[in-house]
């Protein structure tokens, strides 16, 4: 028998163990899914079967084989070209499209309008022809799609809300209903309360396999649940455990080749600075995540004297692997749950 095979044997050997410790410990099964689906798709270590390999003399020929796609989805018309761009000018002039397996960290404090932002990214994205994953932590299913149709329609959602529809409220709802339909995309709205990453991830794949997840939202980060192994590893220390979950994001994402935008909580000291001392370190156990994600972008917006927000919003690009930081203004629509640009 050669050492190869011996090395291979020794791969599954290794994996028995760890899933026979695991079942008796009585692992959650869709904790025990995920984890095996991820080691089975990297069974056999560096082996040419799973792409890992890629040699000096092949590194040349792919190249040139990239260039020449990149050269043909260029001369598409725009609406055709499969491009993680940005809904606004002001993104796509500093921040390049995302790519297959990137994570882009989305960080602000509380009421800053995160979830807003992240609506409006998979709204645009469904439009352009993507099939959107928005794993909701927090928010539920009726107060997610009041604000879509606030949003879409101009409707105050406190009138949705009420019910007490005087006009054509309901006409101009089925209308964006017959609109939204027609986009090439959509979104899958995944409720997830007190969901672990494991369990999460196990549903992706499952969605993935279904062909309904392209690109996936994360609101937010810190609203996962420690799963039992979590809670064996790690105690109580809460920055290891979400520095494990962004891990498996990140690893889930790569072998995928899907992209990721995770939203994330500022920690406490820095909930009430100043746009201009902002950093990515005022991320909640900011080392694990800044560390893993592509992109890390922070949002900012000042409190008047009426204890009211400014809807002048501060978007900070704090770590680009792609190009260049730097920051720029948006306006924030608070009332149709909207970002714009600033006019010229």
């Amino acid at each position: 028998m050669s050492s190869i095979y011996d090395a291979e044997l020794q791969q599954y050997l290794a994996l028995a163990l760890e899933l026979n410790r695991r079942v008796f410990a009585e692992e959650e099964p869709l904790a025990i899914n995920s984890w095996l689906a991820t080691q089975v798709a990297m069974l056999g270590g560096a082996s040419k079967e799973d792409n890992a390999v890629m040699t000096w003399e092949e590194s040349f020929a792919y190249y040139e084989s990239l260039l020449l796609e990149r050269a043909a989805m260029a001369l598409l018309p725009a609406d055709q070209r499969k491009v993680y761009d940005w809904p606004w000018a002001s993104w796509n002039k500093l921040i390049d499209p995302l790519e297959p397996g990137m994570l882009v960290a989305l960080t602000a404090g509380d009421g800053q309008g995160k979830t807003i932002l992240a609506e409006c990214l998979a709204e645009y994205w469904a439009r352009r022809g993507y099939r959107v994953v928005f794993a909701h932590f927090e928010l539920n299913r009726g107060i997610m799609l009041d604000r879509r149709a606030a949003r879409q329609t101009g409707i105050q959602r406190r009138v949705l809300k009420a019910g007490e529809f005087r006009g054509n409220e309901l006409g101009i709802v089925k209308e964006m209903g017959a609109r939204m339909r027609q986009w090439a995309g959509g979104i899958t709205y995944l409720h997830t309360p007190g969901w672990t990453m494991e369990k999460m991830l196990g549903t992706l794949r499952a969605l993935r396999t279904e062909n309904l997840c392209d690109i996936v939202l994360v609101d937010y980060l810190e609203k996962v649940s420690a799963s039992p192994r979590q809670q064996k590893l790690y105690g109580n220390n809460q920055n290891q455990r979400e520095a494990d979950d962004v891990e498996q994001l990140k690893n889930f994402g790569e072998i995928n080749d899907i992209p990721f935008v995770m939203l994330a909580q500022m920690n406490k000291a820095n909930k009430t600075a100043s746009a201009s001392t902002i950093d990515r370190t005022g991320m909640r156990g900011a080392g694990e995540k800044s560390e893993k994600a592509n992109v890390v972008i922070l949002l900012h917006r000042d409190k008047g004297e009426d204890n009211n927000y400014s809807k002048i919003m501060d978007v900070i690009v704090d770590k680009n692997t792609l190009g260049a930081t730097g920051a720029f203004q948006q306006v924030m629509i608070p009332e149709r749950f909207d970002v714009a640009d600033l006019k010229n």
